[in-house]
């Protein structure tokens, strides 16, 4: 072992011994280039990254989420991958159920199964626009072209009434 000998006051090495380190080189900001995915809910849907993807509204969302949220709450804290039921019951995961139980129209089981029977029923409308139509629920036929523009040419305002009416009777707003 070599022995190193301890640092004096007179031994020490000082700045001027050493040779400045090189400067970094100064940061340049690049624009960032643009997004090469176009995202438009016009006439013709457009998800960009997204675009395939199953969409869910809120109510099916809930729908699944507590499921999976009561599952875990039943298994012990060994099969838990974290060891403990603390991810389970945080404040963030507690905030997204409130948040789900508030927005969702359609809190009943039943109520989402007739609900994609009736959509199965209407091959002309996309997933995105079935999901859009269960979470908005608009009121009359020119609210819902409003609001997805997309629906303007696939029905009539007939049809597509009759499709707003029936979501309606399955609301469960007071439950």
């Amino acid at each position: 072992m070599e022995d190193y000998g301890e640092s004096t006051a007179e031994n020490a090495p000082r700045l001027e011994d050493f040779e400045p380190l090189p400067k970094p080189p100064r940061l340049v900001s690049r624009p960032k280039p643009p997004a090469e995915q176009e995202e438009e809910m016009g006439l013709e849907i457009k998800l960009g990254d997204f675009e395939g993807v199953h969409a869910l509204s809120v109510s099916e969302a809930r729908f699944i989420v507590d499921a999976v949220h009561q599952g875990r709450k039943k298994k012990d804290p060994e099969s838990n991958p974290l060891r403990d039921r603390v991810h389970n019951d945080n404040p963030t995961i507690t905030h997204f159920l409130d948040y789900f139980d508030n927005f969702a129209r359609y809190k009943e089981e039943d109520s989402l199964h007739a609900i994609n029977a009736m959509f199965d029923t209407h091959p002309e409308l996309t997933i995105v626009e079935k999901a859009l139509l269960g979470t908005l629920t608009p009121d009359s036929a020119d609210e819902a072209t409003t609001l997805i523009p997309s629906l303007t040419d696939k029905m009539d305002n007939d049809s597509l009434q009759a499709i707003l009416d029936e979501l309606t009777k399955m609301q469960d707003r007071l439950r």
